[in-house]
């Protein structure tokens, strides 16, 4: 076995210090997903793009003295994830600078729009008329759209749609996970109101008999811009922060282990949401665990092609293995919506996981655009208790690439077993599940020896009985291994987090280490120090960061320790028994049905 030395990979000393320098950046699509002339997604950060107001002042809403046309909708109320065609004829003196507006609500004033749709978009704007459909989602306001036109220097609204309303109540992006107990699955959603929750379980579909949960196991939480740890995450506007609702709570308690559950719930008296699950098995009894783990999703889509780029066919493709195969748990170890400071995306996001996340625990973490931030001042802590600006080292890239959420809206969204094994919240805690233990770190937290998280982390890995739990597995953002050209200041993160604890995952023997962060796939050897090793004396570390954001880091440079690596969208699949862990890189083309097993291994257990 191959010693470690402290200082191989320490480049520069670790006194955490400010480092105003990001880790990366990423364009974030706007409300409607729009992409511009050359076929780039308009990016919503790029205000300078997207403000289409910006060499113009507004007439007024009510100023109705050019108004030429009409401006309808294909419906009049939406629940979340419809299609609405938006459609306007007889405009008078149509112009390429005319645009349509999105709002929401629909009474925000006329600057500060959702988003818009040039007209010019539409094969016969030139004859006063066109249509747009697009997704709407429930953000808990209803929608307006209106025609601008340029007259004498100033915008005005040729033509207003009705308003369309959101369903009232309606229980949006269910989202399982395990509870701190084996016999608890803890449900959350999304909606309107913190009055009058209902949870109702059941052995069968029909609910002829069902256990309602108690009221004292439902709690609602919610949060504000002043949370937040700086802009634009703190902006209070259309497009930036929006009132996110409230996030409910419900634990199933008490459940018959290795049974299946369904349930519904929402709001007493109102349509209810459905899903179902299976419990874990008693400890055991399991032969085998299956996870599908994976890093960086976010939401990115083509208006024209639902499947386009990557997050919704990944989405379907989550939602199809979970409803139709063994998974025990979705695992997805940071960067997850890619809101940072946009609101709107939370929602989207929440929609698009809840296809597979009503059916299977859905265990997040966080990564650097859930968390990095630069807001707190000295004296203030963020919610994971991190007092000032978080974790900088002076080797590190860790920026401010949350946009000033510092990890709020992933803390209020989401409850892990932080209990069990005294983790802290989302950002790193463990939980047992048939023949694996699985650990989830928080790359963005100081882990250098003797910190919090070193020392919870050492103590995890101390107390795990590997008769019973023969499989260790650590997730985090960020990797260890990696061998990009294209991120030098990440490879330099990954040096030294080699440094700073690998020798944990040797003495512990772990068996495989996941993370993210790339937007590809790589896979290491059975590695120590930078050294191959033989099967069964080493972990095995594998990049999935191809969830469904754009795909990078195609580049590589020569790394002994490398054995594949790929840049197609799709995620992890691990199944372990008592005696091998399985894993395979699921992937699917973009435009193609067909699934292919793109990358596997085969990992022993660790020789005595």
């Amino acid at each position: 076995m191959t010693s470690i030395p402290l200082a191989l990979y320490l480049l520069v000393a670790v006194t955490p210090v400010i480092q105003l320098v990001s880790g990366g950046s990423h364009a974030i699509p706007t409300f409607l997903h729009r992409y511009d002339e050359n076929g780039e997604m308009v990016d919503a950060q790029n205000l300078a793009a997207f403000n289409v107001h910006k060499n113009r002042t507004f007439a007024g809403k009510h100023v109705t003295t050019f108004r030429s046309g009409q401006l309808n909708v294909s419906v009049d109320s939406i629940v979340s994830g419809d299609n609405i065609t938006v459609s306007w004829l007889d405009i008078a003196t149509p112009a390429v600078s005319d645009w349509i507006g999105v709002y929401c609500p629909g009474s925000s004033t006329e600057s500060d729009y959702l988003d818009y749709v040039w007209a010019n978009s539409s094969s016969t704007w030139k004859a006063g008329s066109g249509t747009f459909t697009s997704k709407l989602f429930n953000m808990r306001d209803d929608y307006e759209f209106r025609y601008y036109q340029t007259i004498h220097g100033k915008y005005h609204a040729a033509a207003v749609s009705p308003r369309v309303a959101v369903k009232e109540h309606e229980p949006c992006g269910g989202r399982l996970a395990l509870g701190n107990e084996l016999d608890t699955m803890v449900l959350a959603w999304t909606t309107d109101t913190d009055k009058d929750i209902l949870v109702q379980y059941s052995l069968g579909m029909s609910f002829d008999e069902f256990t309602e949960v108690p009221a004292g196991e439902i709690s609602a939480r919610t949060y504000s811009a002043k949370d937040m740890c700086g802009a634009p995450a703190t902006k209070v506007s259309a497009t930036t922060f929006r009132d996110p609702g409230f996030q409910i709570f419900a634990n199933m308690r008490n459940l018959t282990l290795n049974t299946t559950y369904h349930y519904q719930f929402g709001i007493r008296g109102s349509q209810l949401q459905s899903g179902y699950f299976r419990t874990p098995m008693a400890p055991g009894v399991a032969k085998s665990a299956r996870f599908i783990t994976f890093g960086d999703f976010g939401v990115h889509y083509h208006p024209q092609n639902w499947d386009q780029p990557g997050a919704p066919l990944v989405g379907e493709m989550l939602a199809e293995a979970v409803q139709t195969s063994r998974v025990d748990a979705v695992v997805h170890f940071g960067d997850l919506s890619y809101a940072v400071g946009h609101g709107y995306i939370w929602d989207q996001w929440n929609w698009l996981i809840a296809k597979s996340a009503r059916f299977v625990p859905y265990m997040v973490g966080v990564g650097n655009h859930e968390y990095d931030h630069t807001g707190k001042p000295p004296g203030e802590t963020d919610v994971s208790g991190t007092p000032g600006i978080g974790f900088h080292p002076t080797w590190g890239n860790l920026g401010d690439d949350s946009e000033g959420e510092c990890g709020v809206p992933t803390y209020y969204r989401f409850k892990m077993p932080s209990e069990h094994n005294s983790g802290n919240s989302v950002f790193w805690y463990s939980f047992d599940l048939h023949l694996v233990r699985l650990i989830m770190m928080s790359s963005e937290h100081d882990y250098s020896p003797g910190t919090v998280q070193y020392k919870w982390l050492e103590g995890v890995l101390a107390s795990t009985d590997r008769e019973a739990l023969p499989w260790v597995i650590i997730t985090l953002h960020r990797p260890m291994y990696a061998n990009t050209t294209d991120a030098k200041g990440d490879n330099i993160v990954a040096n030294n987090m080699r440094a700073l604890f690998e020798d944990l995952l040797v003495k512990y023997r772990v068996n495989v280490m996941f993370s993210g962060h790339y937007h590809c796939y790589m896979r290491s050897c059975p590695v120590i120090n930078g050294e191959c090793q033989a099967p069964g004396t080493a972990p095995v570390h594998i990049v999935a960061g191809s969830a469904g954001a754009n795909l990078l880091y195609d580049a590589k440079f020569p790394a002994k320790w490398t054995v594949f690596s790929g840049l197609k969208f799709g995620y992890v699949v691990f199944e372990a028994n008592h005696t091998n862990l399985h894993a395979e890189w699921i992937t699917q083309d973009i435009g193609q049905s067909d699934k292919q097993v793109t990358d596997s291994v085969d990992v022993p257990l660790w020789k005595d």
